[in-house]
């Protein structure tokens, strides 16, 4: 699909979607406008769109960047609703939905837009993550079907690379550098990009989801239209948070629960969404008793086991999303 430019709109619009984020959401913004310092004739347009931090994001990046769009969500409204909101008031032919905590390589938004005229049948164009060292990052994914929960709360992911059927959430990751040019299921949200006029056709984001999961159930209704959803490895990004479950809190693991149910409730058989339902929670009752034992040789393990169990256990929330 390619991307139509008309008139004096700009090629792209760069969306943020910040809470709490300040610093890495100056340097993300900075890194866009670094990756084009030698594109001159490349359009471009950023919005912030800002979960209502305590920090002072919002005006930090009026300040320290004039030119871009700032807008005030109110409250905490999730990614997606957050993305949304930014879409709505984007002018762009195309959408490149960043997270805060990226920071983009030179020639990696000109890669990913390029894409859409390499791929006649392509709808959404995901980035090469990197960690902050320049290795591989998870960033290919799979449908959450009953299969592939069940190979990650059972730990057979682990094999994924040698036996890519035993892959879950994330597809094994390749055997050779980083990876072709090809078509997958689906991309990490961190760094998507996709055409406004098919964005808005298909209605966003949708906000049933608060977090997580939100670009499986894009990809899906993209593919639905009969429109592919492409990997680009020339188009990279580094991502600065470890996808370790170490950094995760309690609300983490419930948030992660909400968003599976949505996407199985859309998109699965009654069986599937009924095993899927039943893998996630045997699954997090081996690790709530197993995870504290492993805790006496692995001390993160033991917090991992923790929270899994808190995020059963408690009856408040650190996130207060608008419905």
């Amino acid at each position: 699909m390619n991307i139509p430019v008309a008139g004096s709109s700009p090629d792209v619009s760069v969306i943020f979607v910040s809470y709490n984020t300040r610093q890495l959401t100056l340097q993300a913004i900075q890194s866009v406008f670094d990756s084009l310092a030698d594109s001159a004739a490349f359009g471009l347009e950023v919005i912030v769109v800002d979960n209502a931090s305590h920090d002072g994001s919002a005006n930090a990046v009026r300040e320290q960047f004039p030119t871009v769009k700032v807008i005030e969500a109110g409250g905490n409204v999730g990614f997606g609703r957050g993305n949304n909101l930014g879409a709505e008031a984007a002018t762009g032919a195309a959408l490149l939905l960043l997270n805060t905590d990226t920071v983009v390589q030179p020639g990696a938004i000109q890669a990913m837009a390029a894409t859409f005229g390499q791929q006649a049948q392509c709808g959404v164009v995901g980035a090469l993550l990197l960690n902050h060292d320049g290795s591989y990052q998870d960033c290919i994914l799979n449908y959450p079907t009953a299969w592939r929960t069940f190979c990650d709360y059972f730990w057979l992911s682990r094999f994924s690379r040698w036996l890519p059927f035993l892959s879950g959430f994330f597809a094994p990751k390749p055997k050779h550098g980083f990876g072709e040019l090809h078509a997958v299921q689906a991309v990490h949200g961190a760094a998507l990009m996709i055409p406004r006029s098919l964005f808005r056709d298909i209605g966003g984001f949708d906000p049933a989801f608060f977090m997580y999961f939100e670009e499986c159930d894009l990809c899906k209704r993209v593919a639905d239209r009969g429109l592919q959803v492409v990997h680009q490895p020339e188009a990279r990004v580094v991502h600065l948070i470890s996808q370790s479950s170490r950094s995760h809190p309690w609300w983490f693991y419930r948030v992660v629960r909400r968003s599976r149910r949505v996407f199985a409730r859309k998109h699965l058989t009654l069986p599937g969404r009924i095993l899927s339902e039943v893998f996630v929670h045997v699954g997090n009752v081996l690790r709530a008793v197993l995870y504290p034992i492993a805790g006496l040789v692995r001390p993160n393990a033991a917090n991992t086991g923790r929270n899994i169990a808190n995020s059963y256990l408690k009856r408040d929330s650190p996130i207060a999303p608008i419905q």
